[in-house]
């Protein structure tokens, strides 16, 4: 059998596939509904459609049989015809997921009615309020077709591969594998409003060495650049890792770590669901809807007039985020440290 008939070789089992959020942070957060439809099923086959960093979170969470990568909307429609899923649940809110979703033929097209997607939806269900966590978000969908909610947080297991690369990142990057290890994450996918500013990143990052803490920067592939402007402002070493990385090896280096201090990012959710103490900047974002869970958490914020705005593009002078001061992280990270 081939792995394009697996899933719709016909048998008694539904056939079922969840499109994953876009961003790695949301992906991570989605964990505990993947968990709960698995578990409700666990003999039907079940796939994610996920873009390429995610779905390595999702296979190394294994809930899924089947992980897709996501392509072109008419590569993953090819590809989705062929499969002849009998459920696909949006769990992204866009348009472009229940164009997909319909154009495929999957017969039970499960999400909220957004962006004017009603008529696309087969089980269409109005967008709960955003007053709770984002964690929450799918507990609507999972009841509406007799599937528990799961209420534990995101758990990811590294597998023993994704361990030795890291580790190996650490060793070239001239990193003691004893030494308490401090990582400091100062990138944010998707704006940059989100970024705490890189020269305190640099002088936490010295303060934690006189303390005889080892610190590192950690970025993706499109950071290396502010990783270049953070050690460029430290005092003390300070050595860049993890832009070679894939998700799930990021996520192996951050549960090496004593404490991951970032902004609101796919790696400030990661860090979490490894069980590595977090500080966490919130500014333009509400921590109310997606700070970290799972493991200990020091949320740093300071609320002005226009928070939380969302925007990508600060008007004014970024207040949100230049009144947190160095001293105020450098006690959260300590609290953690006991």
């Amino acid at each position: 059998m081939t792995p394009d008939s697996r899933l719709s070789t016909p048998d008694s089992r539904t056939s079922r596939l969840i499109v994953a959020p876009n961003w790695l942070g949301d992906s991570v957060m989605s964990l505990p509904m993947l968990r709960a439809v698995r578990r409700a099923h666990p003999q039907d086959r079940l796939a994610v459609l996920a873009r390429r960093g995610p779905a390595d979170i999702y296979r190394a969470d294994g809930s899924a049989d089947e992980v897709l990568v996501r392509s072109s909307l008419a590569a993953d429609l090819l590809r989705l015809r062929r499969k002849r899923f009998d459920e696909i649940w949006l769990l992204p809110n866009s348009f472009r997921a229940a164009l997909l979703a319909f154009l495929s033929g999957a017969p039970r097209r499960i999400g909220y009615e957004t962006d004017r997607r009603a008529g696309l939806l087969s089980h269409a269900l109005p967008r709960p309020p955003a007053t709770r966590h984002q964690l929450r978000d799918y507990d609507l969908l999972l009841k509406a077709h007799g599937i528990a909610p799961d209420f534990d947080p995101p758990r990811l297991r590294v597998p023993e591969a994704a361990v030795r690369r890291a580790n190996e990142a650490l060793r070239l990057a001239g990193l003691s594998e004893g030494a308490p290890l401090v990582l400091l994450c100062p990138g944010s996918a998707s704006a940059e409003t989100k970024r705490w500013p890189a020269a305190r990143y640099a002088e936490l990052a010295d303060s934690l060495a006189r303390q005889g803490l080892s610190c590192a920067v950690v970025v993706g592939p499109a950071e290396v650049r502010l990783a270049a402007k953070v050690t460029a402002a430290a005092r003390s070493a300070l050595p860049a890792l993890g832009a070679d990385l894939d998700s799930v090896e990021l996520a192996a280096l951050l549960a090496r770590a004593r404490v991951v201090v970032s902004n609101d990012s796919g790696p400030m959710h990661l860090a979490a669901a490894v069980g590595t103490p977090v500080v966490a900047f919130f500014g333009p974002t509400d921590p109310g809807r997606t700070a970290p869970s799972g493991s200990p958490v020091r949320v740093l914020d300071r609320y002005v007039f226009c928070s939380p705005c969302y925007l990508e593009r600060c008007p004014y002078r970024h207040e949100c985020m230049e009144e947190i001061t160095v001293r105020d992280a450098l006690r959260a990270v300590e609290e953690l440290l006991g």
